[in-house]
């Protein structure tokens, strides 16, 4: 099993649970910085962007089974990785209290 497969599943569950509001994987440090009647908006956004990001590291794993060392597929997995870093950081940004 790849790592790429593992973390993918990872983010996968934290998407999930962000989904349904529970923020088992959060801290309760990073959660006192965004409003609490923003903070459903929050997790919605941010699980459906921990989705993508679970979904880029699971396709990788699966094609460098297929394709291993192939640089294309490696060029295009981080330029992936760099779009959803993007919207995460402008995500957050959104949603923390300006203080």
């Amino acid at each position: 099993m790849s790592l790429f497969f593992v973390i993918g599943i990872y983010f996968y569950a934290r998407g999930i649970f962000a989904l349904f509001g529970k923020t088992i994987f959060y801290t309760r440090r990073s959660l006192e910085k965004i409003e609490p009647k923003k903070l459903a908006a929050y997790l919605k956004e941010i699980g459906i962007l921990h989705m993508a990001v679970g979904t880029i590291f699971v396709g990788k794993a699966l094609i460098d089974i297929a394709f291993p060392f192939h640089k294309m597929f490696y060029w295009i997995f981080i330029a992936l990785l760099a779009v959803c870093v993007f919207f995460l950081a402008r995500c957050n940004e959104r949603y923390m209290n300006k203080k």
